[in-house]
């Protein structure tokens, strides 16, 4: 989040994001937030994750918002109703961002690999440091 300009500090939440209904993505989301369940610290952030279906996301965004597998496919609907307000959305499958369904994905194997979407992060109004810019691979 130390990217993000203007950078957040002390504890962020991570929204993370399944349909209503959606038994795996729901799964998947709790996972992903006890992975993080006593916080990710860099520097002055510690990231905190929580489990959010895609409307609660888009009536009370937090900082930023992981897409579970499972809300990929409304991914477009989330960026809709968020645009302008500096939400970076973020998946892990790199297809979101080549559809412009997520702001960033993020790939940890076989090596750490960001990819942005210029296109998402405009209507997202989300703006990035210049040091991570040279850092990612932007689309």
């Amino acid at each position: 989040m130390a990217f993000l300009e203007p950078a957040p500090s002390g504890l962020v939440e991570l929204g993370i994001v399944y349909p209503v209904g959606s038994i795996d993505g729901r799964a998947e989301a709790e996972r992903s937030a006890t992975a993080m369940r006593d916080g990710l610290r860099a520097g002055a952030i510690q990231l905190r994750g929580r489990p959010m279906t895609l409307d609660e996301a888009a009536s009370a965004p937090p900082a930023a918002l992981l897409l579970t597998e499972a809300a990929l496919p409304q991914g477009d609907r989330l960026a809709a109703l968020l645009a302008g307000r500096g939400v970076p959305t973020i998946s892990t499958n790199p297809s979101a961002v080549a559809s412009d369904k997520a702001v960033m994905a993020v790939r940890a194997e076989p090596r750490v690999e960001i990819i942005v979407s210029r296109a998402a992060a405009r209507v997202a109004g989300v703006a990035f440091s210049a040091a991570f810019r040279m850092m990612i691979q932007e689309r």
